[in-house]
């Protein structure tokens, strides 16, 4: 039998799967016998993780997400036999709280350390959960430069190492504003979000705000991103069930390709989300949004959620840098003002645009490193 050291990692998102690619990658170029077990989505598996479970494909579908409680219940039993049966010499959850709650309990539960990569945000909300994680973990990668020290304080053994979404992104030259709004020819974005629930809330007030632009500025050009064919297709049928007159109508969507969609963007309209950040690193001004019911807002979103502000970017800030209409709740016509006002304001549109370059830029691990690697040495140094 080998003697190398088995670290078992799990994620059940896309994001927390390309994540934990990038950092089995540069913990590989430390321990290049590690053998790394675990359950997370094709990322992964292409870094040379042993993938037990998939459950990356189910978290994009996340409509009727009850259905997949039993998968779930199913899932976390197996890891917790895998676990006893490779032994790991250290568990590694990414992100997703929900699902790496239950295997880093497991995990503890068999004295195997657990570093946990992009903590969970209980600085958002419910932050009494910062007690579990203390309890869970014996370190943990931050990937936003404040939370260090606000886990630091509430006794998390915590280190900011940079954002992994940095990693990968290239430089790029803002977009001309002034001239856009000379010419009126406006490159927008429209990002409706991942996951499939967030899609079909979102998408058809995007296309909504599409409209309503075109009109008063014909020459403007629009792009609807998808991050995949399936996102594609849930935008497509999204509008098809919301627009009787137009079930047809020939969107602009572009797939897989978010970030050439923004080097040439001068605007976007984004869901809330880590890919706010990716709008701010290309120095496109922004409105976002994120679409709640107002029940639910009432009855709990209001009292967990502990920030002034609810989208990244102005977290980042500690102000109201761009508009967040958060909740919002389903109207359209909402998007669209917010949307209109920040394009007649074309000075503002350039100071924030130099400000949201200026914001993003401790985010990014100066060459050669990278926020993987800095993680990677917090994972061997748990090993250790």
């Amino acid at each position: 039998m080998s003697n190398a050291p088995v670290i078992f990692i799990t994620a059940a998102e896309a994001s927390g799967d390309a994540h934990a690619a990038g950092l089995i990658e540069a913990i590989r170029r430390r321990v290049s016998d590690a053998r790394f077990v675990g359950i997370g989505g094709p990322a992964m598996a292409a870094a040379g993780c042993e993938l037990l479970e998939q459950p990356v494909s189910r978290a994009a579908m996340t409509t009727g997400a009850f259905a997949h409680l039993g998968y779930f219940y199913k899932l976390i039993r197996r890891t917790r036999r895998a676990m006893d049966e490779y032994a790991p010499a250290v568990h590694v959850p990414v992100d997703s709280p929900a699902l790496n709650w239950h295997l880093a309990k497991a995990a503890r539960k068999r004295r195997i350390p657990v570093a946990y990569y992009i903590a969970p945000q209980v600085w958002a909300w419910a932050p009494w959960r910062v007690r579990k994680l203390r309890r869970l973990t014996d370190a943990v990668a931050c990937i936003l430069p404040f939370e260090e020290e606000y886990l630091r304080i509430r006794r998390v053994n915590a280190r900011y190492v940079g954002h992994p979404l940095f990693d990968s992104l290239t430089e790029s030259e803002p977009a001309d504003i002034p001239a856009a709004a000379a010419s009126g020819q406006w490159r927008i974005a429209l990002l409706p979000g991942s996951r499939k629930s967030e899609i079909t809330a979102h998408a058809p007030a995007l296309v909504s705000v599409m409209d309503g632009l075109a009109r008063r500025y014909p020459q403007a050009r629009f792009t609807i991103t998808a991050i995949d064919k399936s996102a594609a297709d849930t935008i497509r049928n999204s509008i098809r069930r919301d627009d009787a007159q137009h079930p047809l109508r020939d969107l602009p969507i572009e797939t897989g390709n978010t970030a050439e969609v923004l080097k040439r963007s001068h605007f976007a309209v984004t869901a809330s989300g880590t890919v706010t950040l990716e709008v701010a690193h290309f120095g496109v001004p922004m409105v976002i949004f994120y679409r709640v019911s107002k029940w639910a807002w009432r009855l709990a979103g209001r009292w967990l959620i502990r920030t002034p502000h609810l989208s990244l970017v102005n977290i980042l800030a500690g102000k109201d840098l761009v508009p967040e209409l958060m909740p919002w709740f389903g109207r359209a016509d909402d998007l669209l003002d917010a949307a209109e006002r920040m394009l007649e304001d074309v000075a503002g549109m350039e100071r924030l645009q130099r400000e949201l370059l200026e914001l993003v830029a401790p985010l990014r691990v100066s060459p050669p490193g990278s926020a993987a690697d800095n993680a990677a040495e917090v994972v061997l140094g748990v090993m250790q």
